[in-house]
């Protein structure tokens, strides 16, 4: 475009570029590389806790593309966090960092744990009331008040001939029952557009997908994370597929999922009202993000399902002391 227009070097005084942590370099240099040199101004907005870009070729990955230029910058010292210097201005250099820690998305039981491990406990909840308290009274709720299902069961995951991509058909089946409790109750059903269903396998996806069409739920959406960046619904159903309790270690890189704390935080935060995870404690519990979010469960009395590894299984006993 700009080399269509003809745009000349130094054109541009201010180049803002939206959703910057998910653009790599060379795209966001493109803008940049037209701003004035003598009075130009940069700015970069976007989220490097939050997935990066999309990057399929070996070879960019080999050089580091996937690293956007936001995430590239603010890991550099200049940008990084300094209580002791920036305490009276949320420990960043004001002249080169603006936190936006106003949430107007999530219920406050669901902004604390990613709050805690993504953002120095700084999110502040600024949702409105009325919709992020609107199903703190379902019925399928463990613990009423606390939007928050961590369902646990160990499936058993499988692949479909040569295909690479694992499904989990216990899941599937709970995240089908799920949804048709939330969208056919009679007293206080959820519209199937406020529903969405995230999983980390395409193979989940399309199970998942069939079994609802089976109930006439077609229209919620199911997808991958990356579908769902940017997004926001009113229920979120995240069925996490993977079950070998012997997989991780050397085998870590295969959960992809599991194993990426910007995919975990870009799939507990698109929730507005409520967030059901269902899932297998037992592999989970490996993962950290995981293990936060199985013990938050835990402590908040919102667990339900199978048995507890024995990672988790003093914490419980504690709680029931």
């Amino acid at each position: 475009m700009f080399y269509q227009t003809a745009t000349r070097l130094g054109h541009f005084t201010h180049v803002i570029l939206d959703e910057a942590g998910q653009a790599n370099e060379p795209e966001s240099l493109i803008p940049i590389g037209l701003i004035s040199e003598a009075n130009g101004q940069i700015v970069l907005v976007g989220d490097p806790k939050q997935l990066g870009p999309v990057i399929k070729s070996k070879i960019a990955l080999t050089f580091g593309l996937n690293m956007s230029l936001l995430e590239r910058l603010t890991s550099r010292e200049i940008y990084l966090r300094d209580e002791d210097a920036f305490s009276a201005c949320g420990a960043y250099n004001p002249l080169l960092i603006t936190k936006l820690v106003k949430n107007y998305r999530s219920h406050s039981a669901l902004l604390a744990l990613p709050s805690k491990l993504f953002y120095h406990k700084e999110l502040e909840v600024c949702a409105d009331t009325s919709v992020v308290t609107s199903l703190l009274h379902w019925g399928k709720l463990p613990r009423k008040g606390f939007p928050l299902i961590f369902h646990g069961i160990r499936g058993s995951e499988t692949r479909e001939g040569h295909s690479p991509s694992w499904f989990n058909p216990t899941e599937a089946v709970q995240v089908m029952q799920y949804c048709c409790h939330l969208a056919k109750n009679e007293n206080a059903a959820v519209s199937v557009t406020d529903i969405g269903v995230i999983t980390p396998y395409r193979k989940q996806v399309e199970k998942i997908r069939f079994l609802l069409r089976s109930i006439d739920l077609a229209d919620i959406k199911v997808g991958t994370v990356e579908e769902f960046q940017g997004q926001e619904y009113m229920v979120i159903i995240l069925s996490t597929v993977r079950s070998h309790e012997g997989l991780f270690g050397d085998d870590m890189y295969c959960l992809g999922f599991l194993s990426n704390p910007k995919r975990f935080n870009v799939a507990i935060t698109r929730a507005k009202a409520l967030l059901i995870v269902v899932g297998n404690p037992h592999a989970l519990v490996k993962d950290p993000c995981f293990c936060a979010l199985l013990e938050y469960s835990l402590m908040n009395r919102v667990y339900v399902g199978c048995d507890l590894p024995s990672e988790l299984e003093c914490l419980q006993n504690a709680l029931h002391i």
